[in-house]
C-alpha cells in the first residue's frame, strides 16, 4: 500500500495480476466519534474501561480488547488486536482478504522482521467485532505444544513468556506507533491497536474443612457458650 503524502487518509493498493500492475485508491472518511461525555476527532486516541486504549477511526472506536464478556482466557501469552472492519471490507473488494490473512502476515512479520527462527506461533483464539485475540504456542522439532491447557502448567507458561513476550511486545509497539512496515502492508494495515498480556494460572482454591473437623469445632463452641 502506498499512502499519498497530501492525502494521509487515502492510499493506493497495487496488485500484480497476469503480468500487469493494477492500482486502486482507498480513502477513509474522517468521521468523528462521540460519547455521552466527550467528542473525538478521527484518529484521536481514547480509553474505555476494560478495553484499554482505543482509537477513533472513521466514526468508530477501535480498542485493544473486546468487551470482557466476550472472552475467557486460560493461562498463556496472548496478543490482543483491534482492527478496522471498514478497512477489511474495502480491501476484500480488491483482493478477497480475510482477517486470517492478516494473522498469517503477523506470523511472517514475527519471523522475518522481529525474531527469525522463533519457536513462537500465533493461533486465532477468539474473534469478535473489530477484535481478535491470538494465543501463542511453541514449536520444537515440529512438535506443537498447546496454546493453552486446562490444567495449570507453570513451566510451559514460563517458556512461552521467555520466548515470545518480548517479540510480541515489539509487534504491539509497531502497530500502535503505525510503523511503516505495518502501516504500508496490505494486510497488516487493518490493525490499529494492540496489547500483549500474560495470563497466569488461577491460584488453587483453599481446601475446605473436613466434616468431622467442622463438627468438632461446633462442639467446642457450644461448650464454651454454655
Amino acid at each position: 500500500m502506498i499512502y499519498r503524502e497530501r492525502e494521509p487518509d487515502c492510499s493506493e493498493v497495487c496488485l500484480c495480476r497476469d503480468g500487469s500492475l493494477t492500482c486502486n485508491t482507498i480513502c477513509v472518511e474522517r468521521l468523528p466519534c462521540q460519547t455521552d461525555f466527550a467528542f473525538y476527532n478521527h484518529a484521536a486516541p481514547a480509553y474505555q474501561a476494560y478495553r484499554g486504549r482505543c482509537l477513533c477511526y472513521s466514526g468508530r472506536f477501535i480498542c485493544m480488547r473486546p468487551p470482557p464478556e466476550l472472552y475467557d482466557l486460560k493461562q498463556g501469552v496472548f496478543l490482543f488486536l483491534g482492527y478496522s472492519e471498514l478497512d477489511e471490507r474495502k480491501l476484500r473488494a480488491i483482493n478477497q482478504m480475510e482477517v486470517q490473512d492478516a494473522v498469517t502476515s503477523l506470523q511472517d512479520l514475527l519471523r522475518l522482521h522481529v525474531k527469525p527462527k522463533t519457536p513462537c506461533m500465533l493461533t486465532l483464539y477468539n474473534s469478535s467485532e473489530e477484535n481478535i485475540i491470538l494465543a501463542v504456542k511453541l514449536t520444537d522439532n515440529s512438535t506443537l505444544t498447546k496454546p493453552h491447557v486446562d490444567e495449570p502448567n507453570p513451566s510451559l507458561l514460563m517458556k512461552q513468556k521467555e520466548e515470545c513476550e518480548a517479540p510480541l511486545q515489539q509487534i504491539s509497539e509497531m502497530i500502535n506507533s503505525r510503523d511503516p512496515i505495518v502501516h504500508s502492508h496490505i494486510y497488516l494495515s487493518i490493525f490499529k491497536t494492540a496489547e500483549v498480556d500474560v495470563i497466569y494460572p488461577a491460584p488453587s482454591s483453599s481446601i475446605g474443612l473436613q466434616p468431622h473437623t467442622t463438627l468438632f469445632l461446633t462442639l467446642i463452641l457450644l461448650i464454651y457458650l454454655s
